[in-house]
């Protein structure tokens, strides 16, 4: 059984392999085409050099003798020959040795100029057209933007700036920005010290720290207000910073650490303060305001922490921050800011998420889904806004917050309610990723990378749930059910991305069909011997779900491909979507085969095994009426489509089929090297047998009639002929043997060389029918085998009864053969000039 699984596998692959070649193969030809296209054109260009001039009469001549100065001398070496003559360069002087008006020889200078271009013609020409050089690859916009996003990134940490301005060094840009940012930073990690100090010690209350806080934090905001539009107005805006830092410092100790303070009115007051933030950055342009703001306030927890965190009061502090940094994004392109807050906010949360346990979900879960619909929309938002188009780095920041979600999430859910809840989220992303798609589209958004981005999440959520609800003997099934309906959606959308992942879906179905349930449910599935009627039937039922719905799934989307969405109809336009990178006639002819072929090698191993369970003598003959189905499938496509592949796919599988015949078939019905069959002669068997050979014979005999007749599959036709003589041959010589050693022993060497009598008979009167030569040869080569055999083993071993009788059958048999040659010998005198015919 396993050899057949891997040979069913095989031939699976070699089916894929010849459809990739045949595709090459047709990509070449096309290549090809444009080759010589490319070549006729540029022969057809008149080839011509500036310098280039008709050489004159005169100037093929025998060379007049001047003296040479350094110039002619130079240009003397640049003599080219034309044909047998030489050409040299002389100085312009008169010819008065012939009569006539004088001629005027062209000057040293002009000559060689001249002669260089002929010589540049002559190369060019003998060098053959010229090639043109590579283009090299030009970025794309997509790319290009996020080169220039990481390089403001960049310029404005190293200068404050996202360019450096004109008329500013390099050392004054770097010391002024890099002093004050460490400046502002010492002076904020003071204060939080400062404070950290006084209460542990107690040197002043709570109400004094807090107090004292609030008025160095709004000190340096009046400060840095008043340096503003004046010359110190990067100086204004780090104190600025530094203030709205050390008020966010006041407002967490106040409600967090003292508890002087409601959590409602510190949210309040925080909500303030990053209001107030907020609009600083926004209203003086100022992204140092905002930079600085973030460092103070997300530092804030860690310089007063002690003990426990309390995980509501951290967790919200931290979402009205990242509101905070959310509303900047409405107004302000700063993905600086955006990345800031992102890595802060998740390294506070994982840093707190040591003292989590299992009570801690209700507090902890609703935050980590606002923390990641916060991130969500802070990657794309300025971008919808003002109706720009997203880049490389907006994109991976959306995954990567997809992943961390949905990775904290997993471990939350799995260790409070199972895993089959993860399927909530899981669903729940699909969700949200799909409204992102439709509201995308209904604010007709031109954003390809970015909708792609949203669907290709939607997708990925979508399948990831199926695994988390069902049991693994189902998530094939789901899966290929959710690429239908998948393909069905892109089809009516128009979209070539969601296609392209129903494609990919379609492929892990193909996997986890082949590699995985097949072999758990036929190669390593418990025996069935010991089952009742029933629990066998149950189990039979489930198979045909199992098995049956991908491989109706894949039929179903050869229906879908075999009808594509025509331009009007797209919800998704082409500027949102990508370009095919699989055209749908590939994929309609791939999913044929692989419906064909998964249907084969379920069945095959189902009638294996079902018939082994009810019926085990059947066994041998079903399985070879499916071989013959499928072989008559690829025949029919062969007379529909005369392509060179369906006839390879033909033989590939007329190949595994005598293989069966020969390597299971006939040691299933235990025949040995004496040409008989083991075991009691039945009635039963023979028919069974009958079932099993004569359908090959048959199949493989009409397949003769089909194909010989045409040129380009004559050949396959004339092996079907062949092998379906050589396989009658074989099954009558087994089953006449076999009848006659059991029902007349001592008779079959006779009997045996009668039926080769009369086949050879046969032979030579299909072929003086059909004027084939070589069907003739055989008959008589068989009459002389036949008659070898009777004289030389016949006689020995036959009663003298049979004897008699094989003998006299035998000579009246040759002598039909004469009789046959001599009825037939004006018509065969006329046929045998003439060419065999199939």
């Amino acid at each position: 059984m396993e050899i057949l699984l891997f040979f069913t596998f095989l031939m699976l692959f070699a089916v894929l392999v010849l459809m990739i070649k045949l595709i090459m193969d047709q990509n070449s030809g096309f290549s090809e085409i444009r080759r010589e296209l490319r070549a006729l054109r540029k022969e057809s260009r008149p080839v011509s050099h500036p310098g280039a001039a008709t050489v004159p009469s005169h100037a093929i001549s025998e060379p007049v003798p001047v003296p040479k100065s350094s110039e002619t001398a130079e240009v003397a070496d640049d003599a080219v020959d034309v044909g047998d003559a030489v050409i040299e360069e002389v100085h312009p002087v008169h010819d008065t040795s012939q009569p006539g008006p004088a001629r005027s020889i062209e000057p040293p200078l002009a000559a060689s100029t001249r002669l260089r271009a002929l010589k540049a013609d002559r190369e060019a020409t003998e060098a053959g057209p010229p090639v043109e050089p590579a283009v090299p690859r030009t970025p794309s916009r997509f790319e290009t933007a996020a080169r220039e996003t990481l390089h403001k990134i960049w310029t404005w940490i190293i200068v404050g700036e996202e360019y450096i301005p004109q008329g500013v060094s390099m050392e004054y840009a770097v010391a002024s920005q890099w002093l004050l940012r460490v400046g502002i930073l010492i002076l904020v990690v003071g204060v939080g010290y400062f404070l950290k100090y006084s209460i542990d010690h107690g040197m002043i209350n709570e109400i004094g720290r807090v107090a004292l806080s609030t008025i160095a934090g709004l000190g340096m905001l009046t400060a840095g207000t008043r340096l503003l539009g004046r010359r110190y107005h990067t100086f204004g805006q780090g104190l600025m910073g530094g203030g709205l830092a050390i008020l966010y410092f006041a407002v967490f100790a106040a409600s967090n650490r003292y508890h002087l303070i409601e959590p409602l009115q510190a949210f309040a007051l925080m909500g303030l303060i990053t209001v107030l933030a907020g609009g600083i950055a926004v209203r003086f342009d100022s992204i140092l305001v905002a930079v600085l703001g973030i460092i103070g306030g997300y530092g804030t927890p860690l310089m007063l922490s002690q003990g426990p965190p309390n995980f509501p009061g951290l967790y919200g502090y931290m979402l009205v921050l990242g509101c905070g940094v959310l509303g900047l994004c409405y107004w302000k392109n700063w993905p600086l800011v955006n990345y800031l807050s992102f890595f802060a906010t998740y390294s506070l949360f994982f840093a707190s998420m040591t003292a989590y346990d299992k009570t801690h979900f209700h507090e902890v879960m609703p935050f980590v889904i606002s923390f990641f619909v916060l991130f969500s929309t802070m990657a794309f938002l300025f971008k919808i806004v003002n109706q720009a188009k997203s880049n490389l780095l907006d994109l991976l920041a959306l995954f990567i917050n997809a992943a961390v979600f949905y990775g904290v999430s997993f471990n939350l859910v799995d260790e409070m309610y199972g895993r089959q809840w993860v399927a909530v989220v899981t669903l729940s992303l699909a969700a949200f990723y799909s409204i992102h798609v439709f509201v995308c589209l209904s604010r007709k958004l031109v954003d390809r990378e970015l909708i792609v981005s949203f669907i290709g999440l939607a997708a990925f959520f979508l399948a990831v749930t199926m695994p988390l609800v069902l049991s693994r003997d189902w998530v094939t099934v789901s899966w290929s059910l959710q690429a239908l309906v998948m393909l069905w959606i892109a089809q009516k959308l128009g979209s070539e991305f969601l296609r392209h992942v129903c494609y990919l879906l379609y492929g892990i179905v193909l996997f986890r069909f082949g590699l995985l349930d097949l072999p758990r449910q036929f190669l390593t599935a418990p025996s069935t011997a010991d089952l009742s009627i029933g629990e066998y039937l149950q189990q039979l039922a489930e198979r045909l779900v199992m098995f049956g719905i991908p491989i109706a799934s894949i039929g179903g989307a050869y229906r879908l491909l075999s009808k594509p969405s025509a331009d009007e109809d797209r919800v998704i336009g082409r500027a949102n979507d990508i370009s095919g990178w699989i055209r749908d006639a590939w994929a309609v002819r791939l999913a044929v085969g692989l419906a064909m072929g998964m249907l084969f090698i379920y069945l095959h191993l189902e009638f294996n095994r079902t018939l082994g369970f009810f019926y085990q003598p059947m066994q041998l003959p079903a399985l070879t009426l499916l071989w013959l189905a499928m072989c008559g499938v690829l025949l029919y496509e062969s007379t529909i489509n005369k392509h060179p592949g369906v006839l390879v796919l033909l033989m590939l599988f007329v190949s595994g089929l005598l293989f069966k015949l020969f390597a299971f078939d006939l040691p299933g019905w235990e025949a040995n090297v004496h040409m008989l069959y083991g075991g009691p002669y039945s009635f039963r068997d023979a028919s069974l047998r009958l079932l099993d050979f004569g359908a090959v014979v048959g199949f493989f005999a009409g397949g003769y009639a089909l194909l010989a007749g045409r040129k380009d599959a004559r050949s396959v036709g004339v092996f079907l002929g062949f092998t379906s003589l050589s396989l009658l041959f074989i099954y009558l010589t087994l089953e006449v043997n076999s009848f006659l050693y059991h029902n007349v022993p001592g008779s079959q060497s006779g009997g045996v060389s009668i039926l080769w009598s009369v086949f050879a008979l046969s032979l030579i009167l299909r072929g003086i029918w059909r004027n084939l030569r070589v069907l003739r040869y055989i008959g008589l080569t068989l009459f002389l085998v036949v008659a070898g055999k009777v004289f030389f083993n016949d006689l020995a071993r036959l009663d003298q009864l049979y004897r008699i009788i094989a003998l006299l059958v035998l000579g009246i048999l040759l002598l039909a053969g004469s009789f046959i040659y001599l009825k037939y010998r004006e018509s065969f005198a006329q046929k045998v000039s003439s060419e065999d015919v199939a």
